[in-house]
């Protein structure tokens, strides 16, 4: 209940903060700032415990020493890392969720929706955070330490993508490095298939990035957690904390 308390009194925050900025609108785009932050601050709060729980599920393994048993059992490390994120996943979708539905009563609409862009863009960015959740569940492993750091690059990546605003506002040397994030992508097709008649074209160019940010970072994610068990099993660090 907090956590749908608190998401949804920022964005009743955010809607009288849009009524100061250029009228709730951008300068050439009809886009009201409020509908496009609120697609972004609704991805972003699925997307962000996606990541992090991993880590913090590696964490309390860790301190809890149940690390090490969990390390004999016969499960792939890829499914024991993905079942690390479900929980943080399940809890965030449904606060999203329900936020949604209560952002209707301040003013959310769209004009149109593009279904099957929507599911794609949503199930390909999970997996594409889940496998950043692994890389960060490693890292963890390996230093004993690290959830400060990729909640720390997480904030970075979720600031210069266009959560809050538009790209096109950045310096150019962020622009620049707003595109090596999947999460810039991620939001551009979300909002096109929600609040602009986006170019198909544009659209598909974003979804495959997307799958390809997926098809690179799921295997480099298993293989840099079966890594870190490795590497941490022959240090004899996985009992301690």
């Amino acid at each position: 209940m907090s956590g749908i308390i608190a998401g949804f009194w920022g964005l009743v925050a955010f809607r009288f903060v849009s009524k100061l900025v250029n009228s709730g609108q951008f300068s050439g785009d009809s886009t009201s700032y409020f509908r496009f932050t609120v697609v972004g601050l609704l991805l972003v709060s699925i997307l962000v415990p996606t990541a992090t729980g991993a880590s913090m599920s590696a964490r309390n393994e860790q301190v809890q020493g149940t690390l090490e048993y969990l390390a004999s059992q016969p499960v792939p490390r890829l499914a024991l890392g993905l079942s690390w994120s479900a929980y943080g996943f399940i809890e965030s979708s449904v606060i999203a969720i329900i936020v949604a539905v209560l952002t209707v009563m301040i003013g959310f609409n769209v004009a149109h929706i593009d279904i099957p862009v929507v599911i794609a863009t949503i199930f390909l960015s999970i997996v594409i955070f889940s496998a950043i959740g692994n890389l960060g569940a490693a890292l963890v492993i390996m230093l004993q330490q690290g959830m400060s750091l990729v909640a720390g690059l997480l904030s970075v990546v979720v600031i210069i993508s266009g959560t809050l605003f538009p790209i096109s506002e950045f310096p150019s040397w962020i622009q620049a490095i707003s595109h090596l994030s999947p999460l810039t992508y991620a939001l551009e097709a979300l909002r096109s298939a929600l609040l602009t008649n986006q170019a198909p074209t544009s659209i598909a160019k974003d979804l495959a990035i997307l799958t390809g940010f997926a098809l690179m970072l799921m295997p480099l994610s298993s293989f840099g957690l079966s890594r870190a068990f490795r590497v941490a099993q022959r240090k004899g660090s996985l009992g301690t904390y």
